[in-house]
């Protein structure tokens, strides 16, 4: 097939995709777009040309156009094709996809397909099931452009294309930004400002109850009298010009919860300013920063208020002490508002936020923002005139506003509770009973401490402004409805509410009110998936006029909405503003909203992302505690807070083994406290704050080992891991293990580091990973001769034992070369990604990638970044390919009774790639996904039917050997592995004794052992900073200096790798059960260190004794500093020279299924080298040094 030259223009998730595709098969694709979007990121990830807006018009042979978005760049092209879909309405049920080619005398069609879209929900969905076939039938049209089966002179003979009968175009872009949970649109008639709403209910029931405090009732006839006196009074005090920016004037009010507060607030609002609030708890310093910030023109507050706050500023005090209502009649009277014609536009209210910086900026929502929402509240919440809603929140925080201003519309009571009340549970609880409430809002944290309580009025009760614990959910949903709400101030109190009951998830925040829309988009403004997390973004009836005298940040938060109008139902917003809310959600399958985490609340911790949200969902579900809140303290260590004990023996030790098994090590808490209660804000949301500063001592160990008499050098080693660990000396035993403690795989370099340097001795890591405790440690600076694997522990060799339940069924053995569905694990990896390739293209087989995800959705877009990341773009999307969710981890890997029924039935073979590679954490910590999963596949392997297990290990976890030292094609001895004797290697060990013990009972089992896992053989693409020779390469140039040796190297390339792996177990001739898969082709560790020199780089070659030497002054600026420990001692357990591991039969085998090592000469090494350069990983030869990469983790896939 010969290679085109093609240019995409559509900076879409659609031209990503061809791109990718067409890449993959060969071509030469441009992006027509340099800006950033799926399309340009897609090329800049391949290493393709990205023109910039002054390269010459490019010429190439065809133009692909998949978009509405014109061309940033100018390109000429002989032919054309684009793409289009038809559908009978919108949105679609159904579409009719086409590529067409222009002819002379119209469009004709390329290719054709039906798209059924069922009952659609997500117009991202329905764009990504379009993309895909659109991808697919271009894929194919290509190849016959490439083989010119298909030509532009056959084309035009073709008959011109028409538009499917009753069908129209379908608008693609309109399409993306679709989504049924936004079909909100209501029309809802309003009064133009909020006083003259809560006037037409006074006129209507004049001596119904308005307010009820300590001390009595309120009507509605005297409040809005006292109001509109008062408002009357300030327009007299306001100046007459309106400021030249056209913001608002703004009266403060600064009042204690009673009835003088409420009229003040309509008052103010009434006078045709703007209200801004301030709680009296306010410290004088932010009073001061909210007045100046907001210029105010008048403050109304107490006699208790000391003026001296106001020293320098122009601001008139109002103290307000009774309600006047002199003068004043209701409905004859107006309010001075009403004199302005644009008043429904005008801003009402500022309530002033500190958000991620700390310093307050004025949110504006206008009457309209208000009214609309009140008229929507009232009747979602069935407000009526007997209804009593409870004030409780500060007026300083927005949720406010959902108790005051809709239970005036209603003509409802609102109920005061006094500061004391509020802040005493049982005396706040008898006021809820004693006033027959009927509607309240209480945050999460409040309930989450209050006693039970019955409230037998209570028929609605609101929470939200916080995650809302699953243990309160099941407290408060009892004999009421129970509301869970979310939104931010910016946006009017609310966008989405949810109905909550015991059992549902505490991250739901449901679905959009009416006239909101709730956009989900990602990092490149493309609307999610379903299942996949984004950023919400809002617009609407809701969202605000912006910041009060921040046009700055205005600016960046309140952006032009690319979706407007999606339905074409809304009054016409060429104008209509998105508002960026920083909060991280997704769509569930329902069109239902689910929290996941702010966007400011990600931490980087040890160079990995991670969302505090995530970790709190996973020690709640452990069912030990009802709340949980985590904080990084200043040494970025994650610590855990905890309070409501669910179950006996819940501790925090006890939380932390389980959330050990669960989470990656970086996730998981250095410590955690257990509480009474988790400290709250005014507001009622968990204090992080309070608990970030929280000093706790932690407890003295009470393991009876520590209390025994250390020697001198356990006392050194005590001291040094307590800096280390940032712990008392006491606070350490000498049989704790360093991982119990706090440690972790990137502090086990400082650890070997600071011994070498301190003590001196040769402590070889390994034999310090079998038993991670400062006795063991001392006692290997004492005696560094230990016998491998005499530390190894005797649970060890008690997992090799297989369980008697795990044999065949009877029936028919699974035949190799005929699997209709296959199971792989580690799909996502880097290996399991070309594993997933040559299955497809060598069998027909599904093949069910299992991924660890919160979704199905997010499974799917993990998997499809794997391929993306790894060049395998194209296989995104394969209808073989099916995501199946799980987690090695967990009992029966974590698959739903359906799935594991489903899979026990269906699949004919499993390839179990997945592991935690991880070279430094000790046996137990990753005894689950590497032995434990493999248990339990093997459990699956004969359930129902007979089915091969097929599992990849590693030629470091190989122990038969012989007599000189050559490891075997065997299956494993009892003596400990040949080479390191870590953790990682144990649990490989062991997991082969089981696998192999399942085929001496009958099953079909093989053990797949690869070397040194490199890149791509043609392009050397890899993944340098998980390998841990490729950070020994980079760290030595760091040093100018590496290791001699003239040991064979192995150098597999992943490609072939995966292709040899798939031939030999399909094989419909096998035998072996054991293949050993290096690369035994000629290459020394010098002659590799060579072709490197030969690339422009100086590297001296020194004594391997003198180098080591060297890196007791290495810091973390260097690629080997994560990695050092496996190179300071000199004990060579390592794999040196490949000439020892034998590999006979498995190259016999590669030979008669015609598959050739490859060769690993200048070519091979010239692909490999590149990469590595223009990946960045190594400098440009000749450069100044090397820059090091975000994350060169010890997680290296070596052996």
């Amino acid at each position: 097939m010969r290679a085109i030259s093609f240019a995409i223009a559509g900076n879409n998730r659609l031209g990503a995709r061809l791109f990718a595709a067409l890449h993959d098969m060969g071509h030469d694709v441009t992006p027509l777009s340099h800006t950033g979007g799926p399309l340009t990121e897609m090329a800049e990830q391949l290493g393709a040309f990205v023109p910039t807006p002054g390269t010459a018009p490019l010429a190439v042979e065809w133009r692909i156009d998949c978009g509405d978005i014109t061309p940033e760049i100018a390109c000429t092209a002989r032919q054309v094709l684009t793409f289009r879909a038809f559908a009978p309405a919108f949105p679609p049920s159904r579409a009719s996809l086409t590529w067409q080619w222009p002819g002379a005398k119209g469009d004709i069609d390329v290719a054709t397909t039906e798209c059924d879209f069922g009952n659609p929900r997500c117009g991202a969905d329905l764009i990504a099931q379009i993309d895909a076939e659109a991808e697919a039938m271009l894929v194919d049209i290509v190849s016959q452009l490439g083989r010119d089966i298909l030509t532009p002179e056959a084309l035009a003979s073709r008959a011109i294309a028409e538009v499917p009968p009753g069908s129209i175009a379908l608008d693609l872009h309109r399409l993306t930004g679709w989504h049924a949970s936004n079909e909100t649109a209501r029309t809802i008639a309003l009064e133009p400002s909020l006083p003259e709403m809560v006037s037409r209910r006074a006129l209507a029931a004049p001596t119904a109850i308005a307010l009820r405090d300590e001390h009595g009732d309120v009507d509605y006839r005297t409040f809005v009298a006292a109001s509109m006196k008062l408002a009357i009074d300030l327009a007299a005090l306001l100046p007459k010009t309106t400021p030249d920016d056209g913001s608002p004037h703004v009266v403060a009010v600064r009042l204690p919860k009673s009835r003088l507060l409420y009229t003040a607030i309509l008052g103010a609002i009434g006078a045709g300013a703007a209200y801004a609030p301030l709680d009296p708890s306010f410290p004088p310093e932010r009073v001061r920063q909210i007045l100046e910030q907001s210029r105010a023109a008048c403050l109304i507050t107490d006699d208790d208020f000391d003026t001296s706050i106001l020293d320098g500023l122009d601001i008139k005090v109002i103290r307000l002490r009774s309600l006047n209502v002199a003068n004043v009649a209701i409905g004859v009277t107006a309010w001075p508002v009403e004199r302005f014609e644009d008043r429904a536009s005008r801003c009402a209210i500022t309530i002033f936020t500190s958000g991620s910086t700390g310093t307050p900026k004025g949110v504006m929502l206008t009457h309209r923002n208000i009214v609309h929402f009140c008229h929507w509240y009232r009747d979602y919440i069935g407000l009526d005139a007997s209804s009593r809603a409870l004030q409780f929140c500060t007026v300083a925080f927005d949720v406010s506003l959902l108790d005051i201003f809709p239970t005036f519309l209603a003509g409802a009571t609102l109920v005061i509770p006094t500061e004391a009340q509020r802040h005493a549970l049982d005396d706040l609880s008898t006021l809820i009973e004693r006033e027959a409430v009927t509607h309240a809002f209480l945050p999460p944290a409040l309930l989450g401490v209050m006693p039970d309580a019955q409230w037998p009025a209570l028929r609605h009760l609101l929470t939200g402004g916080d995650v809302c614990f699953p243990d309160t959910i099941a407290r408060w949903s009892q004999g009421r409805e129970f509301h869970n709400i979310f939104g931010p101030a910016e946006c009017t109190v609310l966008v989405t509410i949810a109905r909550l009951k015991a059992g549902d998830s505490n991250r739901l925040i449901g679905r959009p009110i009416a006239n909101v829309r709730c956009y989900v988009l990602t990092e490149t403004g493309q609307p999610a998936l379903s299942g996949e997390p984004g950023e919400l973004c809002v617009a609407g009836a809701g969202v605000a006029d912006g910041y009060l005298h921040r046009p700055d940040l205005t600016e960046r938060s309140f952006v032009p909405n690319p979706f407007a109008d999606p339905m074409g139902t809304w009054p016409s917003a060429r104008d209509e503003k998105l508002y960026r809310t920083g909060d991280i959600v997704q769509w569930d399958d329902d069109g239902l909203l689910h929290f996941v985490g702010r966007r400011d609340a990600q931490v980087k911790i040890r160079g990995f992302r991670v969302e505090l949200g995530e970790i709190e969902s996973a020690a709640l579900a452990t069912g030990l505690f009802g709340q949980c809140a985590c904080v990084v303290d200043d040494r970025k260590r994650i610590r855990g807070f905890v309070a409501r004990t669910l179950t006996a023996g819940a501790t925090g030790d006890a939380l932390r083994d389980l959330l050990l098994a669960r989470l990656p090590d970086y996730m998981v808490p250095f410590e955690i406290v257990v509480l009474d209660a988790l400290p709250a804000t005014n507001n009622g949301k968990i204090d992080r704050s309070a608990l970030a500063h929280l000093s706790v001592q932690r407890a003295l160990p009470t393991d009876a080992a520590a209390q025994e008499p250390l020697t001198e050098t356990e006392t050194n080693l005590r001291a040094l891991w307590a800096r280390l660990l940032d712990l008392e000396p006491f606070e350490i035993g000498r049989d704790d293990s360093f991982f119990n403690l706090g440690g972790h795989s990137l502090l086990v370099s400082r650890l070997m580091l600071a011994v070498k340097k301190e003590f001196g001795g040769n402590a070889p890591l390994a034999r310090f990973m079998e038993r991670p405790t400062i006795g063991a440690l001392a006692s290997l600076l004492a005696n560094d001769d230990v016998n491998k694997g005499e530390r190894i522990p005797q649970r060890v060799f008690d997992d090799m034992a297989l369980p008697d339940d795990i044999r065949p069924v009877d029936g028919l053995r699974p035949v190799a070369d005929r699997a209709r569905a296959v199971l792989l694990t580690g799909a996502n990896g880097f290996l399991g990604t070309f594993i997933a390739a040559e299955l497809i293209a060598q069998t027909s087989a599904t093949v069910h990638c299992m991924v660890r995800a919160a979704s199905q959705k997010e499974g799917e877009a993990r998997l499809a970044q794997a391929f993306q990341a790894n060049g395998l773009a194209s296989l995104a999307g394969h209808p073989r390919l099916k995501v199946v969710l799980g987690d090695l981890t967990q009992p029966r890997l974590g698959l739903s009774p359906e799935t594991w029924r489903t899979l026990a039935h269906d699949i004919d073979a499993i390839y179990h790639n997945g592991a935690h590679v991880n070279h430094v954490y000790d046996y137990p910590y990753l005894y689950d996904a590497n032995v434990g999963a493999t248990l339990e596949l093997l459990r699956l392997a004969c359930e129902f039917r007979n089915k091969s297990m097929h599992f990849v290990s590693t030629l470091s976890a190989a122990s038969a050997v012989d007599a000189n030292g050559h490891v075997l094609e065997q299956g494993p001895a009892r003596n400990a592995p040949a080479f390191v004797n870590n953790g990682y290697n144990v649990t490989k060990w062991v997991a082969e004794h089981l696998v192999w013990e399942a085929a001496e009972r009958g099953i079909d089992a093989t053990i797949l052992r690869p070397g040194n896992i490199t890149g791509v053989a043609g392009t050397g693409l890899c993944q340098p900073t998980r390998n841990r020779i490729l950070l020994l390469v980079k760290g030595s140039l760091q040093l100018g200096a590496a290791p001699a040796g003239d040991t064979d190297f192995d150098f597999t390339p992943v490609d072939f790798l995966a292709r040899a792996m798939v031939r030999c177990t399909t094989d419909p001739q096998r035998e072996l059960r054991v293949f050993h898969l290096q690369n035994p082709q000629p290459l020394t560790w010098e002659d590799y260190l060579g072709a490197l020199a030969q690339c422009g780089y100086s590297l001296a070659l020194e004594e391997p004794a003198d180098w080591r030497n060297r890196l007791t002054s290495i810091d973390e600026s260097n690629a080997l500093f994560d990695v050092v420990a496996f190179y300071l001692d000199d004990s060579q357990e390592d794999i040196g020279d490949m000439a020892r591991i034998a590999h006979r039969e498995t190259a016999q085998t590669l030979q008669r299924l015609g598959i050739a090592y490859p060769r690993k000469d200048d070519a091979l090494l010239s692909h490999h080298f590149r990469y590595l350069i223009d990946s960045g990983f190594l400098p440009e030869p000749g450069g100044s040094g090397t820059r090091r990469t975000e994350r060169e983790t010890e997680t290296a896939s070596v052996a």
